[in-house]
């Protein structure tokens, strides 16, 4: 089910989630070339995989909070994780010693999931489609592609000391935090 309007939609849903792919690539410079693929690979598909998944979600049952008077209260949920994420990595970046960040399976699902709730309620708007599924999973590839390319893009930011890597990283997450807190004051409670 190839069309354009699916394409721009999975160009535009992709943007936050390749955003934090390249914050994500920007840690441990120093790690060997198989683990950067292979956490890199592993990061793609699963943002591809929930982005994927809520779009599908949404056009078949639509997302209830989203249309309620709580559904502020999931933007604040998705601002407050990107803050938190900022702070740690600012935190990291000043501290003296030295300090290797892991990133876990779960942080990323939390992570893969905040970037796809915009997904989720932009999947309502294909609940008229006969086959929703087939273009949730074309968003779904087109966000892995375009993960995995920022998570590529990255890699060529190694000979940047580690410290400005992590500031940068940390600028990243606070820009979309704010976005997030700005996105729901320009519209305004409902």
């Amino acid at each position: 089910m190839y069309s354009m309007e699916i394409v721009l939609l999975g160009m535009a849903l992709a943007m936050d989630a390749a955003v934090v792919s390249f914050a994500i690539g920007l840690l441990n410079p120093e790690a060997p070339k198989s683990q950067k693929i292979f956490r890199g690979t592993g990061l793609s598909l699963m943002f591809g995989f929930f982005q994927f998944l809520m779009l599908w979600i949404g056009s078949y049952g639509g997302f209830v909070f989203s249309f309620s008077s709580f559904g502020y209260l999931f933007q604040f949920i998705v601002a407050s994780i990107f803050f938190v994420i900022a702070l740690k990595f600012f935190t990291e970046s000043v501290g003296e010693e030295k300090r290797e960040l892991h990133w876990k399976v779960f942080p990323l699902i939390i992570l893969a999931v905040v970037t796809s709730i915009d997904a989720l309620a932009a999947g309502i708007s294909l609940g008229t489609l006969p086959h929703a599924h087939l273009a949730a999973l074309e968003v779904g590839v087109i966000t892995a592609i375009i993960c995995g390319s920022f998570y590529g893009l990255a890699q060529f930011f190694k000979y940047i000391p580690e410290k400005w890597l992590l500031r940068l990283a940390s600028l990243i997450f606070f820009g979309l935090g704010a976005l997030t807190v700005w996105d729901y004051v320009s519209k305004g409670v409902s």
